[in-house]
């Protein structure tokens, strides 16, 4: 490989003179060679010396051969072109490499008579000087490297303090950049009160004097760093021309060590003010601290527990060795003990009921070299407990067991327990209420009612009561009488109350049923005093009024509705009768089949009349049923013609028998004006009728006929769509003792 060449400046005979580097290269293995040029090749004539075998040449291949014969092709043209300027006069230099030997070559004219007859060349060896150079850029790069990947600053001084050289780590620490450092020096990042010490750090470092020392610097943004620093002195050729410096910064560490110890003195003044035992055993020399808490509560003193000889303290009771062994041994394998619940004994003999919490202690190798206890005395915590235990015990039978609902709810509405009687009244498990709001369980209607409620006791803080519909798990709504008491917190303030219900739905048909009752005994005593008397007159007014028809001569149509209206006043009053008189029941197995055909049969005519088809649907194998005939008949015939006088204008009506359960139910279906819901639970009260021209004692009388026959009449309307009426009879239920 070629390197470069250069002109020699020197001629004359003895061709040039070497420079203090080429006689220092001279005792390097050589070669000198000579070269002429015969027409337009040159021929080499001369070469000798170490350098000359040490590039593979042998002299029957060099000498009287011309350089394309002698070299390779590329240096061929190169050593050509060298030999062709050393020809015409010139002295040059080159350096070049030949099989992997690097060598410098210096060639120049030879004169004879004033011209230039050959031309003479010396070689000298170069390796050890390339390999010194490429050590010498290795250990550059090495330092280099070692400059710029080291995470600690690294930097030099000269004599005056000025930065010579510094790494990356150096601008991370001060927030200069690599050419801000180079171009100043140390001073301007020293605290004013520090100065007067760095510079005298600095000369002691100049007079050979290393040492590590540590300050406070200031930073480009103006804030400050703390670093320790080494500086060491710069000698070459045994003159110290600057100073080194390795410097780290430390402003963590020493934030971390500061946290540190106030996180050490903040623990022992915890431990130490704390007013729980706490004591530490080490486990090789069995050695104790406590704190004056453990002293307080055991009674012993931190020197009377000096000298143990196991890990074992005195506080801890005979039949409590092999738990507490078991609990050090979970500690001493880096476990954790928290909250055991123990007995402990102090120094007269006292055994304290007390929360135990044990903990490893680790030393520098990682492994636990001591165990801290950290003991609280609960004994009155557990006789609080045990007395609360056993009044919540009483209570907890009290809820579970009474048949009224207890319910604890927060003033935001939301469920925190429910009795098991939830069971009974609502038919709901109790989980469900958890966590729910109350007021989601309540009739709409009545929502704003109880919200009223709650805010009068919230206010007043006294316990109030009210009247609440509940839906069941079967889907209707039970009425509920509740007393609410509110419960206080520990500002004696209401946060909760509690909630005693009692189902009044039975007292309520209590109520209704004795007010239904009332009605029918003052219907009974007026029946009783009234009928005779009415009937009486009627039965004379009738016979005259028939006795005047005959003899009339014109308006008949006026006697005839006199007649009518007396007939059906005389119907009101055998109503009354029957109420008034109690009729006999003589129960017989009859067959609602061909009860209903005969039904259908007197009132087809009616129905024909007013335009309505009657369907009847029966299922097969229909059981019969013990009941009174003659009364169940009546009660057929007034649903039937109850729904056949719904459709004024014509329509159908359907009738279905079937059997459900151990009833049969006969329902009436039409498809009339319908009933308002909301006077669906008056229907069968005397005197209360959708009709214009009734007396509601029909649906009266039906009621009381089924319901004497442990049957249930259930309507099911809706206003312009129509009406059902079922009629549910047991089948085996009224059947007679001596069947």
């Amino acid at each position: 490989m070629v390197h470069n060449a250069s002109a020699i400046p020197e001629k004359g005979d003895a061709l040039w003179r070497l420079s203090p580097f080429q006689k220092g290269i001279s005792r390097q293995k050589s070669m000198t060679f000579r070269c002429i040029k015969q027409d337009k090749d040159i021929i080499m004539t001369e070469s000798e010396g170490e350098l000359f075998d040490l590039f593979g040449l042998k002299r029957e291949n060099v000498l009287q051969k011309r350089i394309e014969e002698i070299f390779p092709k590329e240096m061929a043209d190169f050593k050509k072109e060298m030999y062709e300027r050393a020809l015409n006069g010139e002295s040059l230099t080159y350096e070049a490499e030949l099989n992997g030997i690097p060598f410098l070559t210096a060639i120049g004219p030879i004169y004879k008579d004033g011209t230039v007859s050959e031309a003479y060349g010396f070689c000298v060896d170069l390796s050890e000087r390339v390999a010194v150079e490429t050590q010498l850029a290795e250990s550059e790069q090495r330092f280099r490297s070692l400059m710029d990947h080291n995470i600690d600053p690294l930097f030099s001084l000269d004599l005056d303090g000025k930065f010579t050289t510094v790494n990356k780590a150096c601008t991370v620490l001060t927030g200069y950049s690599e050419t801000e450092l180079l171009n100043m020096t140390f001073d301007p990042f020293m605290m004013p009160d520090r100065k007067a010490i760095a510079i005298d750090q600095f000369n002691d470092a100049l007079k050979g004097n290393s040492k590590m020392h540590e300050a406070r610097i200031r930073h480009k943004n103006g804030g400050t760093r703390q670093i320790t620093f080494t500086l060491t002195p710069i000698i070459v050729l045994n003159k110290v021309i600057g100073v080194f410096g390795i410097a780290k910064d430390v402003t963590a560490k020493r934030e971390a060590e500061k946290e540190l110890r106030e996180t050490k003195d903040l623990l022992e003044s915890v431990i130490y003010h704390s007013s729980d035992a706490i004591s530490v055993v080490h486990l090789t020399d069995f050695s104790v601290k406590v704190n004056p808490a453990f002293e307080f509560i055991y009674g012993w003193s931190q020197d009377e527990l000096t000298n143990l000889t196991s890990h074992i303290l005195p506080v801890v009771p005979e039949d409590k060795v092999a738990e507490s062994d078991r609990l050090m041994t979970i500690v001493k394998h880096g476990g954790y003990v928290k909250g055991v619940e123990t007995i402990r004994l102090t120094k007269c003999g006292k055994r304290l009921n007390v929360s135990l919490s044990l903990s490893p202690i680790y030393g520098e190798n990682g492994e636990v070299v001591a165990l801290s206890a950290i003991s609280r005395d609960i004994t009155d915590k557990k006789l609080k407990e045990k007395a609360l235990k056993e009044s919540e015990e009483k209570y907890r039978i009290i809820a579970e067991n009474t048949t009224d609902l207890i319910g604890v709810v927060d003033l935001d509405g939301n469920v925190k327990y429910v009795s098991p009687s939830n069971r009974l009244l609502l038919g709901f498990d109790p989980s469900l209420y958890d966590g729910k709001k109350i007021q989601g369980f309540f009739h709409s209607d009545d929502r704003p009612k109880v919200r009223m409620a709650i805010n009068e006791m919230v206010q007043t803080q006294k316990p109030v009561k009210f009247e609440v519909r509940c839906k069941h798990a079967h889907g209707h709504w039970v009425t509920l009488e509740a007393n609410a008491t509110p419960i206080a917190n520990d500002t004696d303030q209401p946060d909760s109350f509690v909630v005693v219900a009692r189902d009044l739905t039975e007292r309520k048909k209590t109520e209704e049923m004795l007010r239904k009752s009332d009605k029918l005994s003052v219907l009974g005593q007026l029946a009783a005093g009234v009928a005779h008397e009415i009937r009486n007159p009627l039965t004379s007014i009738r016979g005259f009024l028939q006795l005047l028809q005959s003899r009339a001569s014109g308006n008949e149509d006026y006697y005839e509705i006199m007649l009518s209206e007396i007939d059906r006043i005389n119907s009101i009053v055998g109503e009354f009768m029957l109420l008034a008189k109690p009729q006999a029941m003589n129960f017989t197995q009859t067959d609602l089949r061909q009860l209903l055909r005969h039904v259908i049969s007197i009132l087809d005519t009616q129905a024909i009349l007013t335009n309505v088809q009657i369907y009847f649907e029966c299922e097969p194998d229909l059981p019969e049923i013990w009941c009174v005939d003659n009364q169940i008949k009546q009660v057929f015939v007034n649903m039937l013609k109850n729904a056949i006088e719904a459709m004024p204008t014509g329509g159908s009506v359907h009738i279905q028998l079937k059997k459900q359960d151990n009833h049969v139910i006969a329902s009436f279906i039409d498809h009339g004006c319908g009933i308002p819901e909301e006077r669906l639970p008056t229907l069968g009260e005397p005197f209360y009728t959708t009709k214009e021209k009734g007396t509601g004692l029909g649906l009266m009388i039906c009621y009381k006929i089924i319901e004497n026959h442990h049957g249930k009449i259930v309507i099911n309307s809706k206003v312009d769509e129509g009406s059902t009426f079922s009629i549910m009879l047991p089948i085996h239920k009224n059947k007679p003792l001596s069947s």
